[in-house]
């Protein structure tokens, strides 16, 4: 009669925090809290000695996200089948989902934007700013018939994701499921922020973007060609204020290599791709929150993200004398 061997479950209560740190990117308090928000929608109903342990079900998608490696490597790390991975990979990422309303949220307080506005302006002098945003892609494998669809200006196949993020490098707002050819400036137009801007829930905040994006009394972008010593001025304080959420990308993706081109295009399904994107966003949250040590900064946006003249011309265009006025008054008023 054969006799059942069983793998050993993973497990940190071994390992030291700078081990768990290196191989989870988290610090052991943070998994465990991050474990007992999601325990109830990924613990098996009904546990026999076969289960996974919900840690091993959370540790295995921790090392797929933060590696970018293969299911059947993740898997083997975590002592189980790659089928078993593939069967509850799912229910993690949707369970960590679950917590986004709490975890990434706008400004949504006088107190909390009031501190917002002032790390900010601590930076180069900007007023007024809530967020910086701009979009970087992540890059995916499709089946040829859907291809063209995905294909971004730089002719490969992604996902485009917008976010925000504020003076901290802190992932404020996400927009994770448009296809690479959607430009950037389509997905902020079509988006809940913008229209909550619109209706004045923000006040006099603002959004700083890129050329990519067209100029809106709450969205300030570069002056295109500047002339005055103050629009020079003003291009260089948005420049180092803009800096923050590209350094956050470049950040994110080096923290969670499943994002990054070096860590290969993620083949899975966009939908699938998109509940990545997002629960890398929330985890880094997380690593920021808690002061986790990085030291492996990769600069991928430089060389994944900028915008060609093509689509910083076609923003640029978009801008009206109404839209310029407020850009100008912050020009004259705060950087003559």
């Amino acid at each position: 009669m054969w006799e059942r061997i069983f793998c050993q479950r993973t497990t940190i209560r071994a390992l030291r925090e700078e081990e768990v740190i290196r191989l989870y990117h988290l610090k052991r308090e943070s998994i465990v809290c991050l474990l007992q928000k999601i325990a109830p929608d990924i613990t098996a109903r009904v546990e026999s000695q076969t289960t996974i342990p919900p840690m091993t079900k959370l540790l295995a998608s921790l090392h797929m996200l933060t590696t970018g490696s293969f299911q059947t490597t993740a898997a083997q790390v975590g002592g189980i089948s790659q089928p078993t991975f593939s069967a509850f990979l799912l229910k993690v990422l949707d369970a960590i989902i679950h917590l986004t309303p709490h975890d990434i949220r706008f400004p949504n307080t006088q107190q909390l934007q009031q501190e917002t506005k002032q790390g900010f302006y601590q930076i180069a002098g900007f007023p007024h700013v809530l967020g910086a945003m701009d979009c970087t892609v992540v890059h995916i494998v499709l089946p040829l018939a859907t291809k063209h669809l995905y294909r971004n200006h730089k002719h490969t196949h992604s996902i485009n994701l917008q976010a925000i993020v504020d003076h901290c490098g802190i992932f404020t707002n996400i927009l994770a499921k448009y296809l690479g050819s959607v430009h950037d400036a389509y997905i902020f137009r079509h988006s809940t922020i913008n229209l909550q801007f619109q209706d004045g829930q923000y006040g006099n905040g603002l959004l700083i973007a890129d050329q990519g994006y067209s100029i809106e009394p709450w969205v300030m972008t570069p002056c295109g060609n500047p002339t005055t010593e103050a629009e020079q001025a003003y291009n260089e304080g948005h420049r180092k204020t803009m800096n923050v959420v590209e350094r956050t990308f470049g950040l994110l993706k080096s923290r969670f290599r499943c994002l990054a081109v070096t860590g290969g295009s993620l083949l899975y399904l966009p939908l699938l791709v998109c509940k990545i994107i997002l629960v890398c966003a929330i985890l880094h949250d997380i690593c920021i929150g808690t002061s986790v040590p990085w030291d492996e900064l990769v600069d991928v946006t430089s060389v994944e993200d900028d915008d060609n003249d093509a689509l910083q011309e076609e923003g640029e265009q978009q801008n009206t004398a109404a839209r310029l006025c407020r850009r100008q008054q912050i020009v004259l008023n705060v950087f003559m």
